[in-house]
């Protein structure tokens, strides 16, 4: 369930900040540089995770085919897709997707977002009723999920189209000066009884209720509720620069821990063995994040912004001539 609502917090959060520059920004947006800058900031960490689960798996099968050559070709198309395709089993290795905790999944909706953008963007720019557009879209979604789609583990399509119209609603109101003027610590009160709510009475978060309660907590966290600060200190901070990193290094930092008889036994012995495994894993996922943001992220999106500098002089020399 936590991570249910991690998700959907992380979809209304992306479509928040890149609807509100599309918003800002509706004639001037470079959608190359656009598309470059997202490639090199999602890339680079993911084929990190992509490697690491596949190492893992030659370690666990060893150095040899168990399918044609051929179809690993295609396995490996799919796995290095950037989360565009689905990953499947790979080598033979049935249980390949679990070793990256399943989470890749999420790309593929985060891709197809950035994709709409050039449309959506085309619309916004020729209309003033971006608002009452993306909030009927979003009625219209949510009555949909209301009727016909039922709790799950996890979010199907109805769902993140959701999630992602409510990010763009709150984008919105904020473009539009619809602003909640509450008071910070009275926000964070109702933001603590509306996540409170979602686990409360929810077995899952991808159902019409919880993102109605979601929803609303997104749009006063997005109108400056810190959650009594919490969002605002340092190690907020911190933990949302490697937030990328700890979503998709999980699953490898969990097999790897696992994969030795020692751990496994302590985690099996007692809960708090178990829990005393999980501290330890967090912990070990925290600093691998930390140095993947420093030695991977970080020289990523440098990549990108010189790949947009050098199209940037170019565009100028074109326009000289």
């Amino acid at each position: 369930m936590i991570g249910q609502v991690s998700v959907a917090m992380f979809f209304m959060i992306t479509s928040y900040l890149f609807w509100s520059r599309v918003l800002a920004d509706r004639e001037r947006s470079s959608w190359f540089k656009f598309y470059i800058g997202r490639l090199f900031r999602i890339g680079p960490l993911y084929v990190l995770a992509i490697g690491a689960a596949l190492l893992i798996v030659l370690a666990i099968q060893g150095p040899h085919l168990h399918v044609p050559a051929l179809e690993l070709c295609k396995e490996l198309v799919r796995w290095f897709s950037l989360g565009l395709l689905d990953l499947g089993d790979f080598n033979g290795y049935h249980n390949a997707v679990i070793l990256l905790a399943g989470v890749t999944w999420t790309l593929k909706f985060e891709w197809l977002f950035y994709l709409s953008l050039p449309f959506l963007a085309l619309l916004a720019g020729r209309t003033k009723w971006h608002l009452p557009l993306v909030t009927g879209a979003l009625v219209l979604c949510l009555a949909y999920v209301g009727l016909y789609v039922g709790p799950s583990v996890v979010a199907p399509a109805p769902v993140c189209i959701a999630l992602f119209l409510t990010g763009m609603t709150c984008a919105s109101l904020a473009r539009e000066g619809m602003a909640a003027n509450i008071p910070d610590s009275i926000a964070s009160v109702i933001v603590g009884i509306l996540i409170c709510g979602v686990f409360l009475l929810f077995d899952s978060s991808n159902t019409f209720g919880a993102v109605t309660l979601l929803g609303a907590a997104f749009y006063l966290i997005a109108n400056g509720c810190s959650i009594f600060g919490l969002l605002a200190s340092r190690p907020a901070r911190r933990l949302g620069d490697v937030s990328y990193g700890i979503y998709l290094l999980q699953g490898p930092v969990l097999a790897l821990l696992f994969f030795m008889n020692v751990t496994k036994a302590i985690a099996l012995r007692s809960s708090l063995g178990h829990w005393s495994m999980m501290l330890l894993c967090a912990t070990l996922l925290v600093i691998i994040a930390t140095i993947a943001h420093v030695f991977v992220e970080r020289p990523g999106i440098e990549l990108g912004n010189r790949f947009k500098s050098m199209f940037r002089k170019y565009q100028t020399a074109t326009a000289a001539e």
